[in-house]
């Protein structure tokens, strides 16, 4: 099977649609890891409560209409749902979005679960599962004991038999994604 993985559209219309349509060309399964939204409360008043959804998230019913994807909960996702306390499409959304999700020998998270290092690299834990698919530093990567392996755009990486972190990178602004061919076992960075 090919599996799109997207992360981090941040509720940009112009660039889910580019990639979307890049999807398209390559495969009907998508994931997403997270962040569909951009919340506009910052970390520091999430103790706050807010009635109106327009002070909390853009609602954009063309940007909605993109969203026919299975999708992961983000930070943005997490704020947004505390935040936010009043009935509305969004909230209901979000509300039904699990953490994490597996397929096979792959986990797929948002990312900000996890630790990161001062260069944004992440530091992930081992676990039962070989491939740990992120987004959330908007930073594309393959990661192997903790470092950093070359990962060029349209050309598939053959995973072998060991452990990888996978940061797909962002939607928004870069218009990035990750094809993953779990027969070949191969993971290809892809632009739209």
């Amino acid at each position: 099977m090919k599996l799109a993985i997207i992360s981090d559209p941040h509720g940009s219309f112009a660039d889910l649609k580019a990639v979307l349509e890049s999807v398209r060309r390559e495969t009907e399964h998508i994931l997403c890891l997270g962040d569909l939204y951009e919340c506009h409360i910052g970390k520091k008043r999430r103790n706050e409560r807010f009635r109106d959804v327009t002070d909390v998230v853009t609602y954009d019913p063309d940007y909605e209409a993109l969203l026919t994807f299975p999708s992961l909960r983000g930070n943005q996702e997490e704020r947004i749902d505390e935040v936010l306390v009043v009935s509305h499409p969004v909230k209901t959304r979000i509300s039904l979005l699990p953490e994490q999700t597996t397929l096979d020998e792959a986990l797929f998270l948002h990312g900000h679960q996890v630790k990161w290092n001062e260069d944004w690299e992440p530091l992930v834990e081992k676990g039962k599962y070989p491939l740990v698919f992120i987004g959330h530093s908007h930073i594309p990567g393959i990661y192997r004991k903790g470092r950093s392996i070359p990962w060029e755009i349209g050309t598939p990486f053959k995973l072998k038999k060991k452990r990888y972190v996978i940061n797909v990178g962002a939607v928004i602004f870069d218009r990035e994604w990750c094809l993953y061919d779990t027969d070949a076992r191969t993971v290809t960075r892809m632009k739209a």
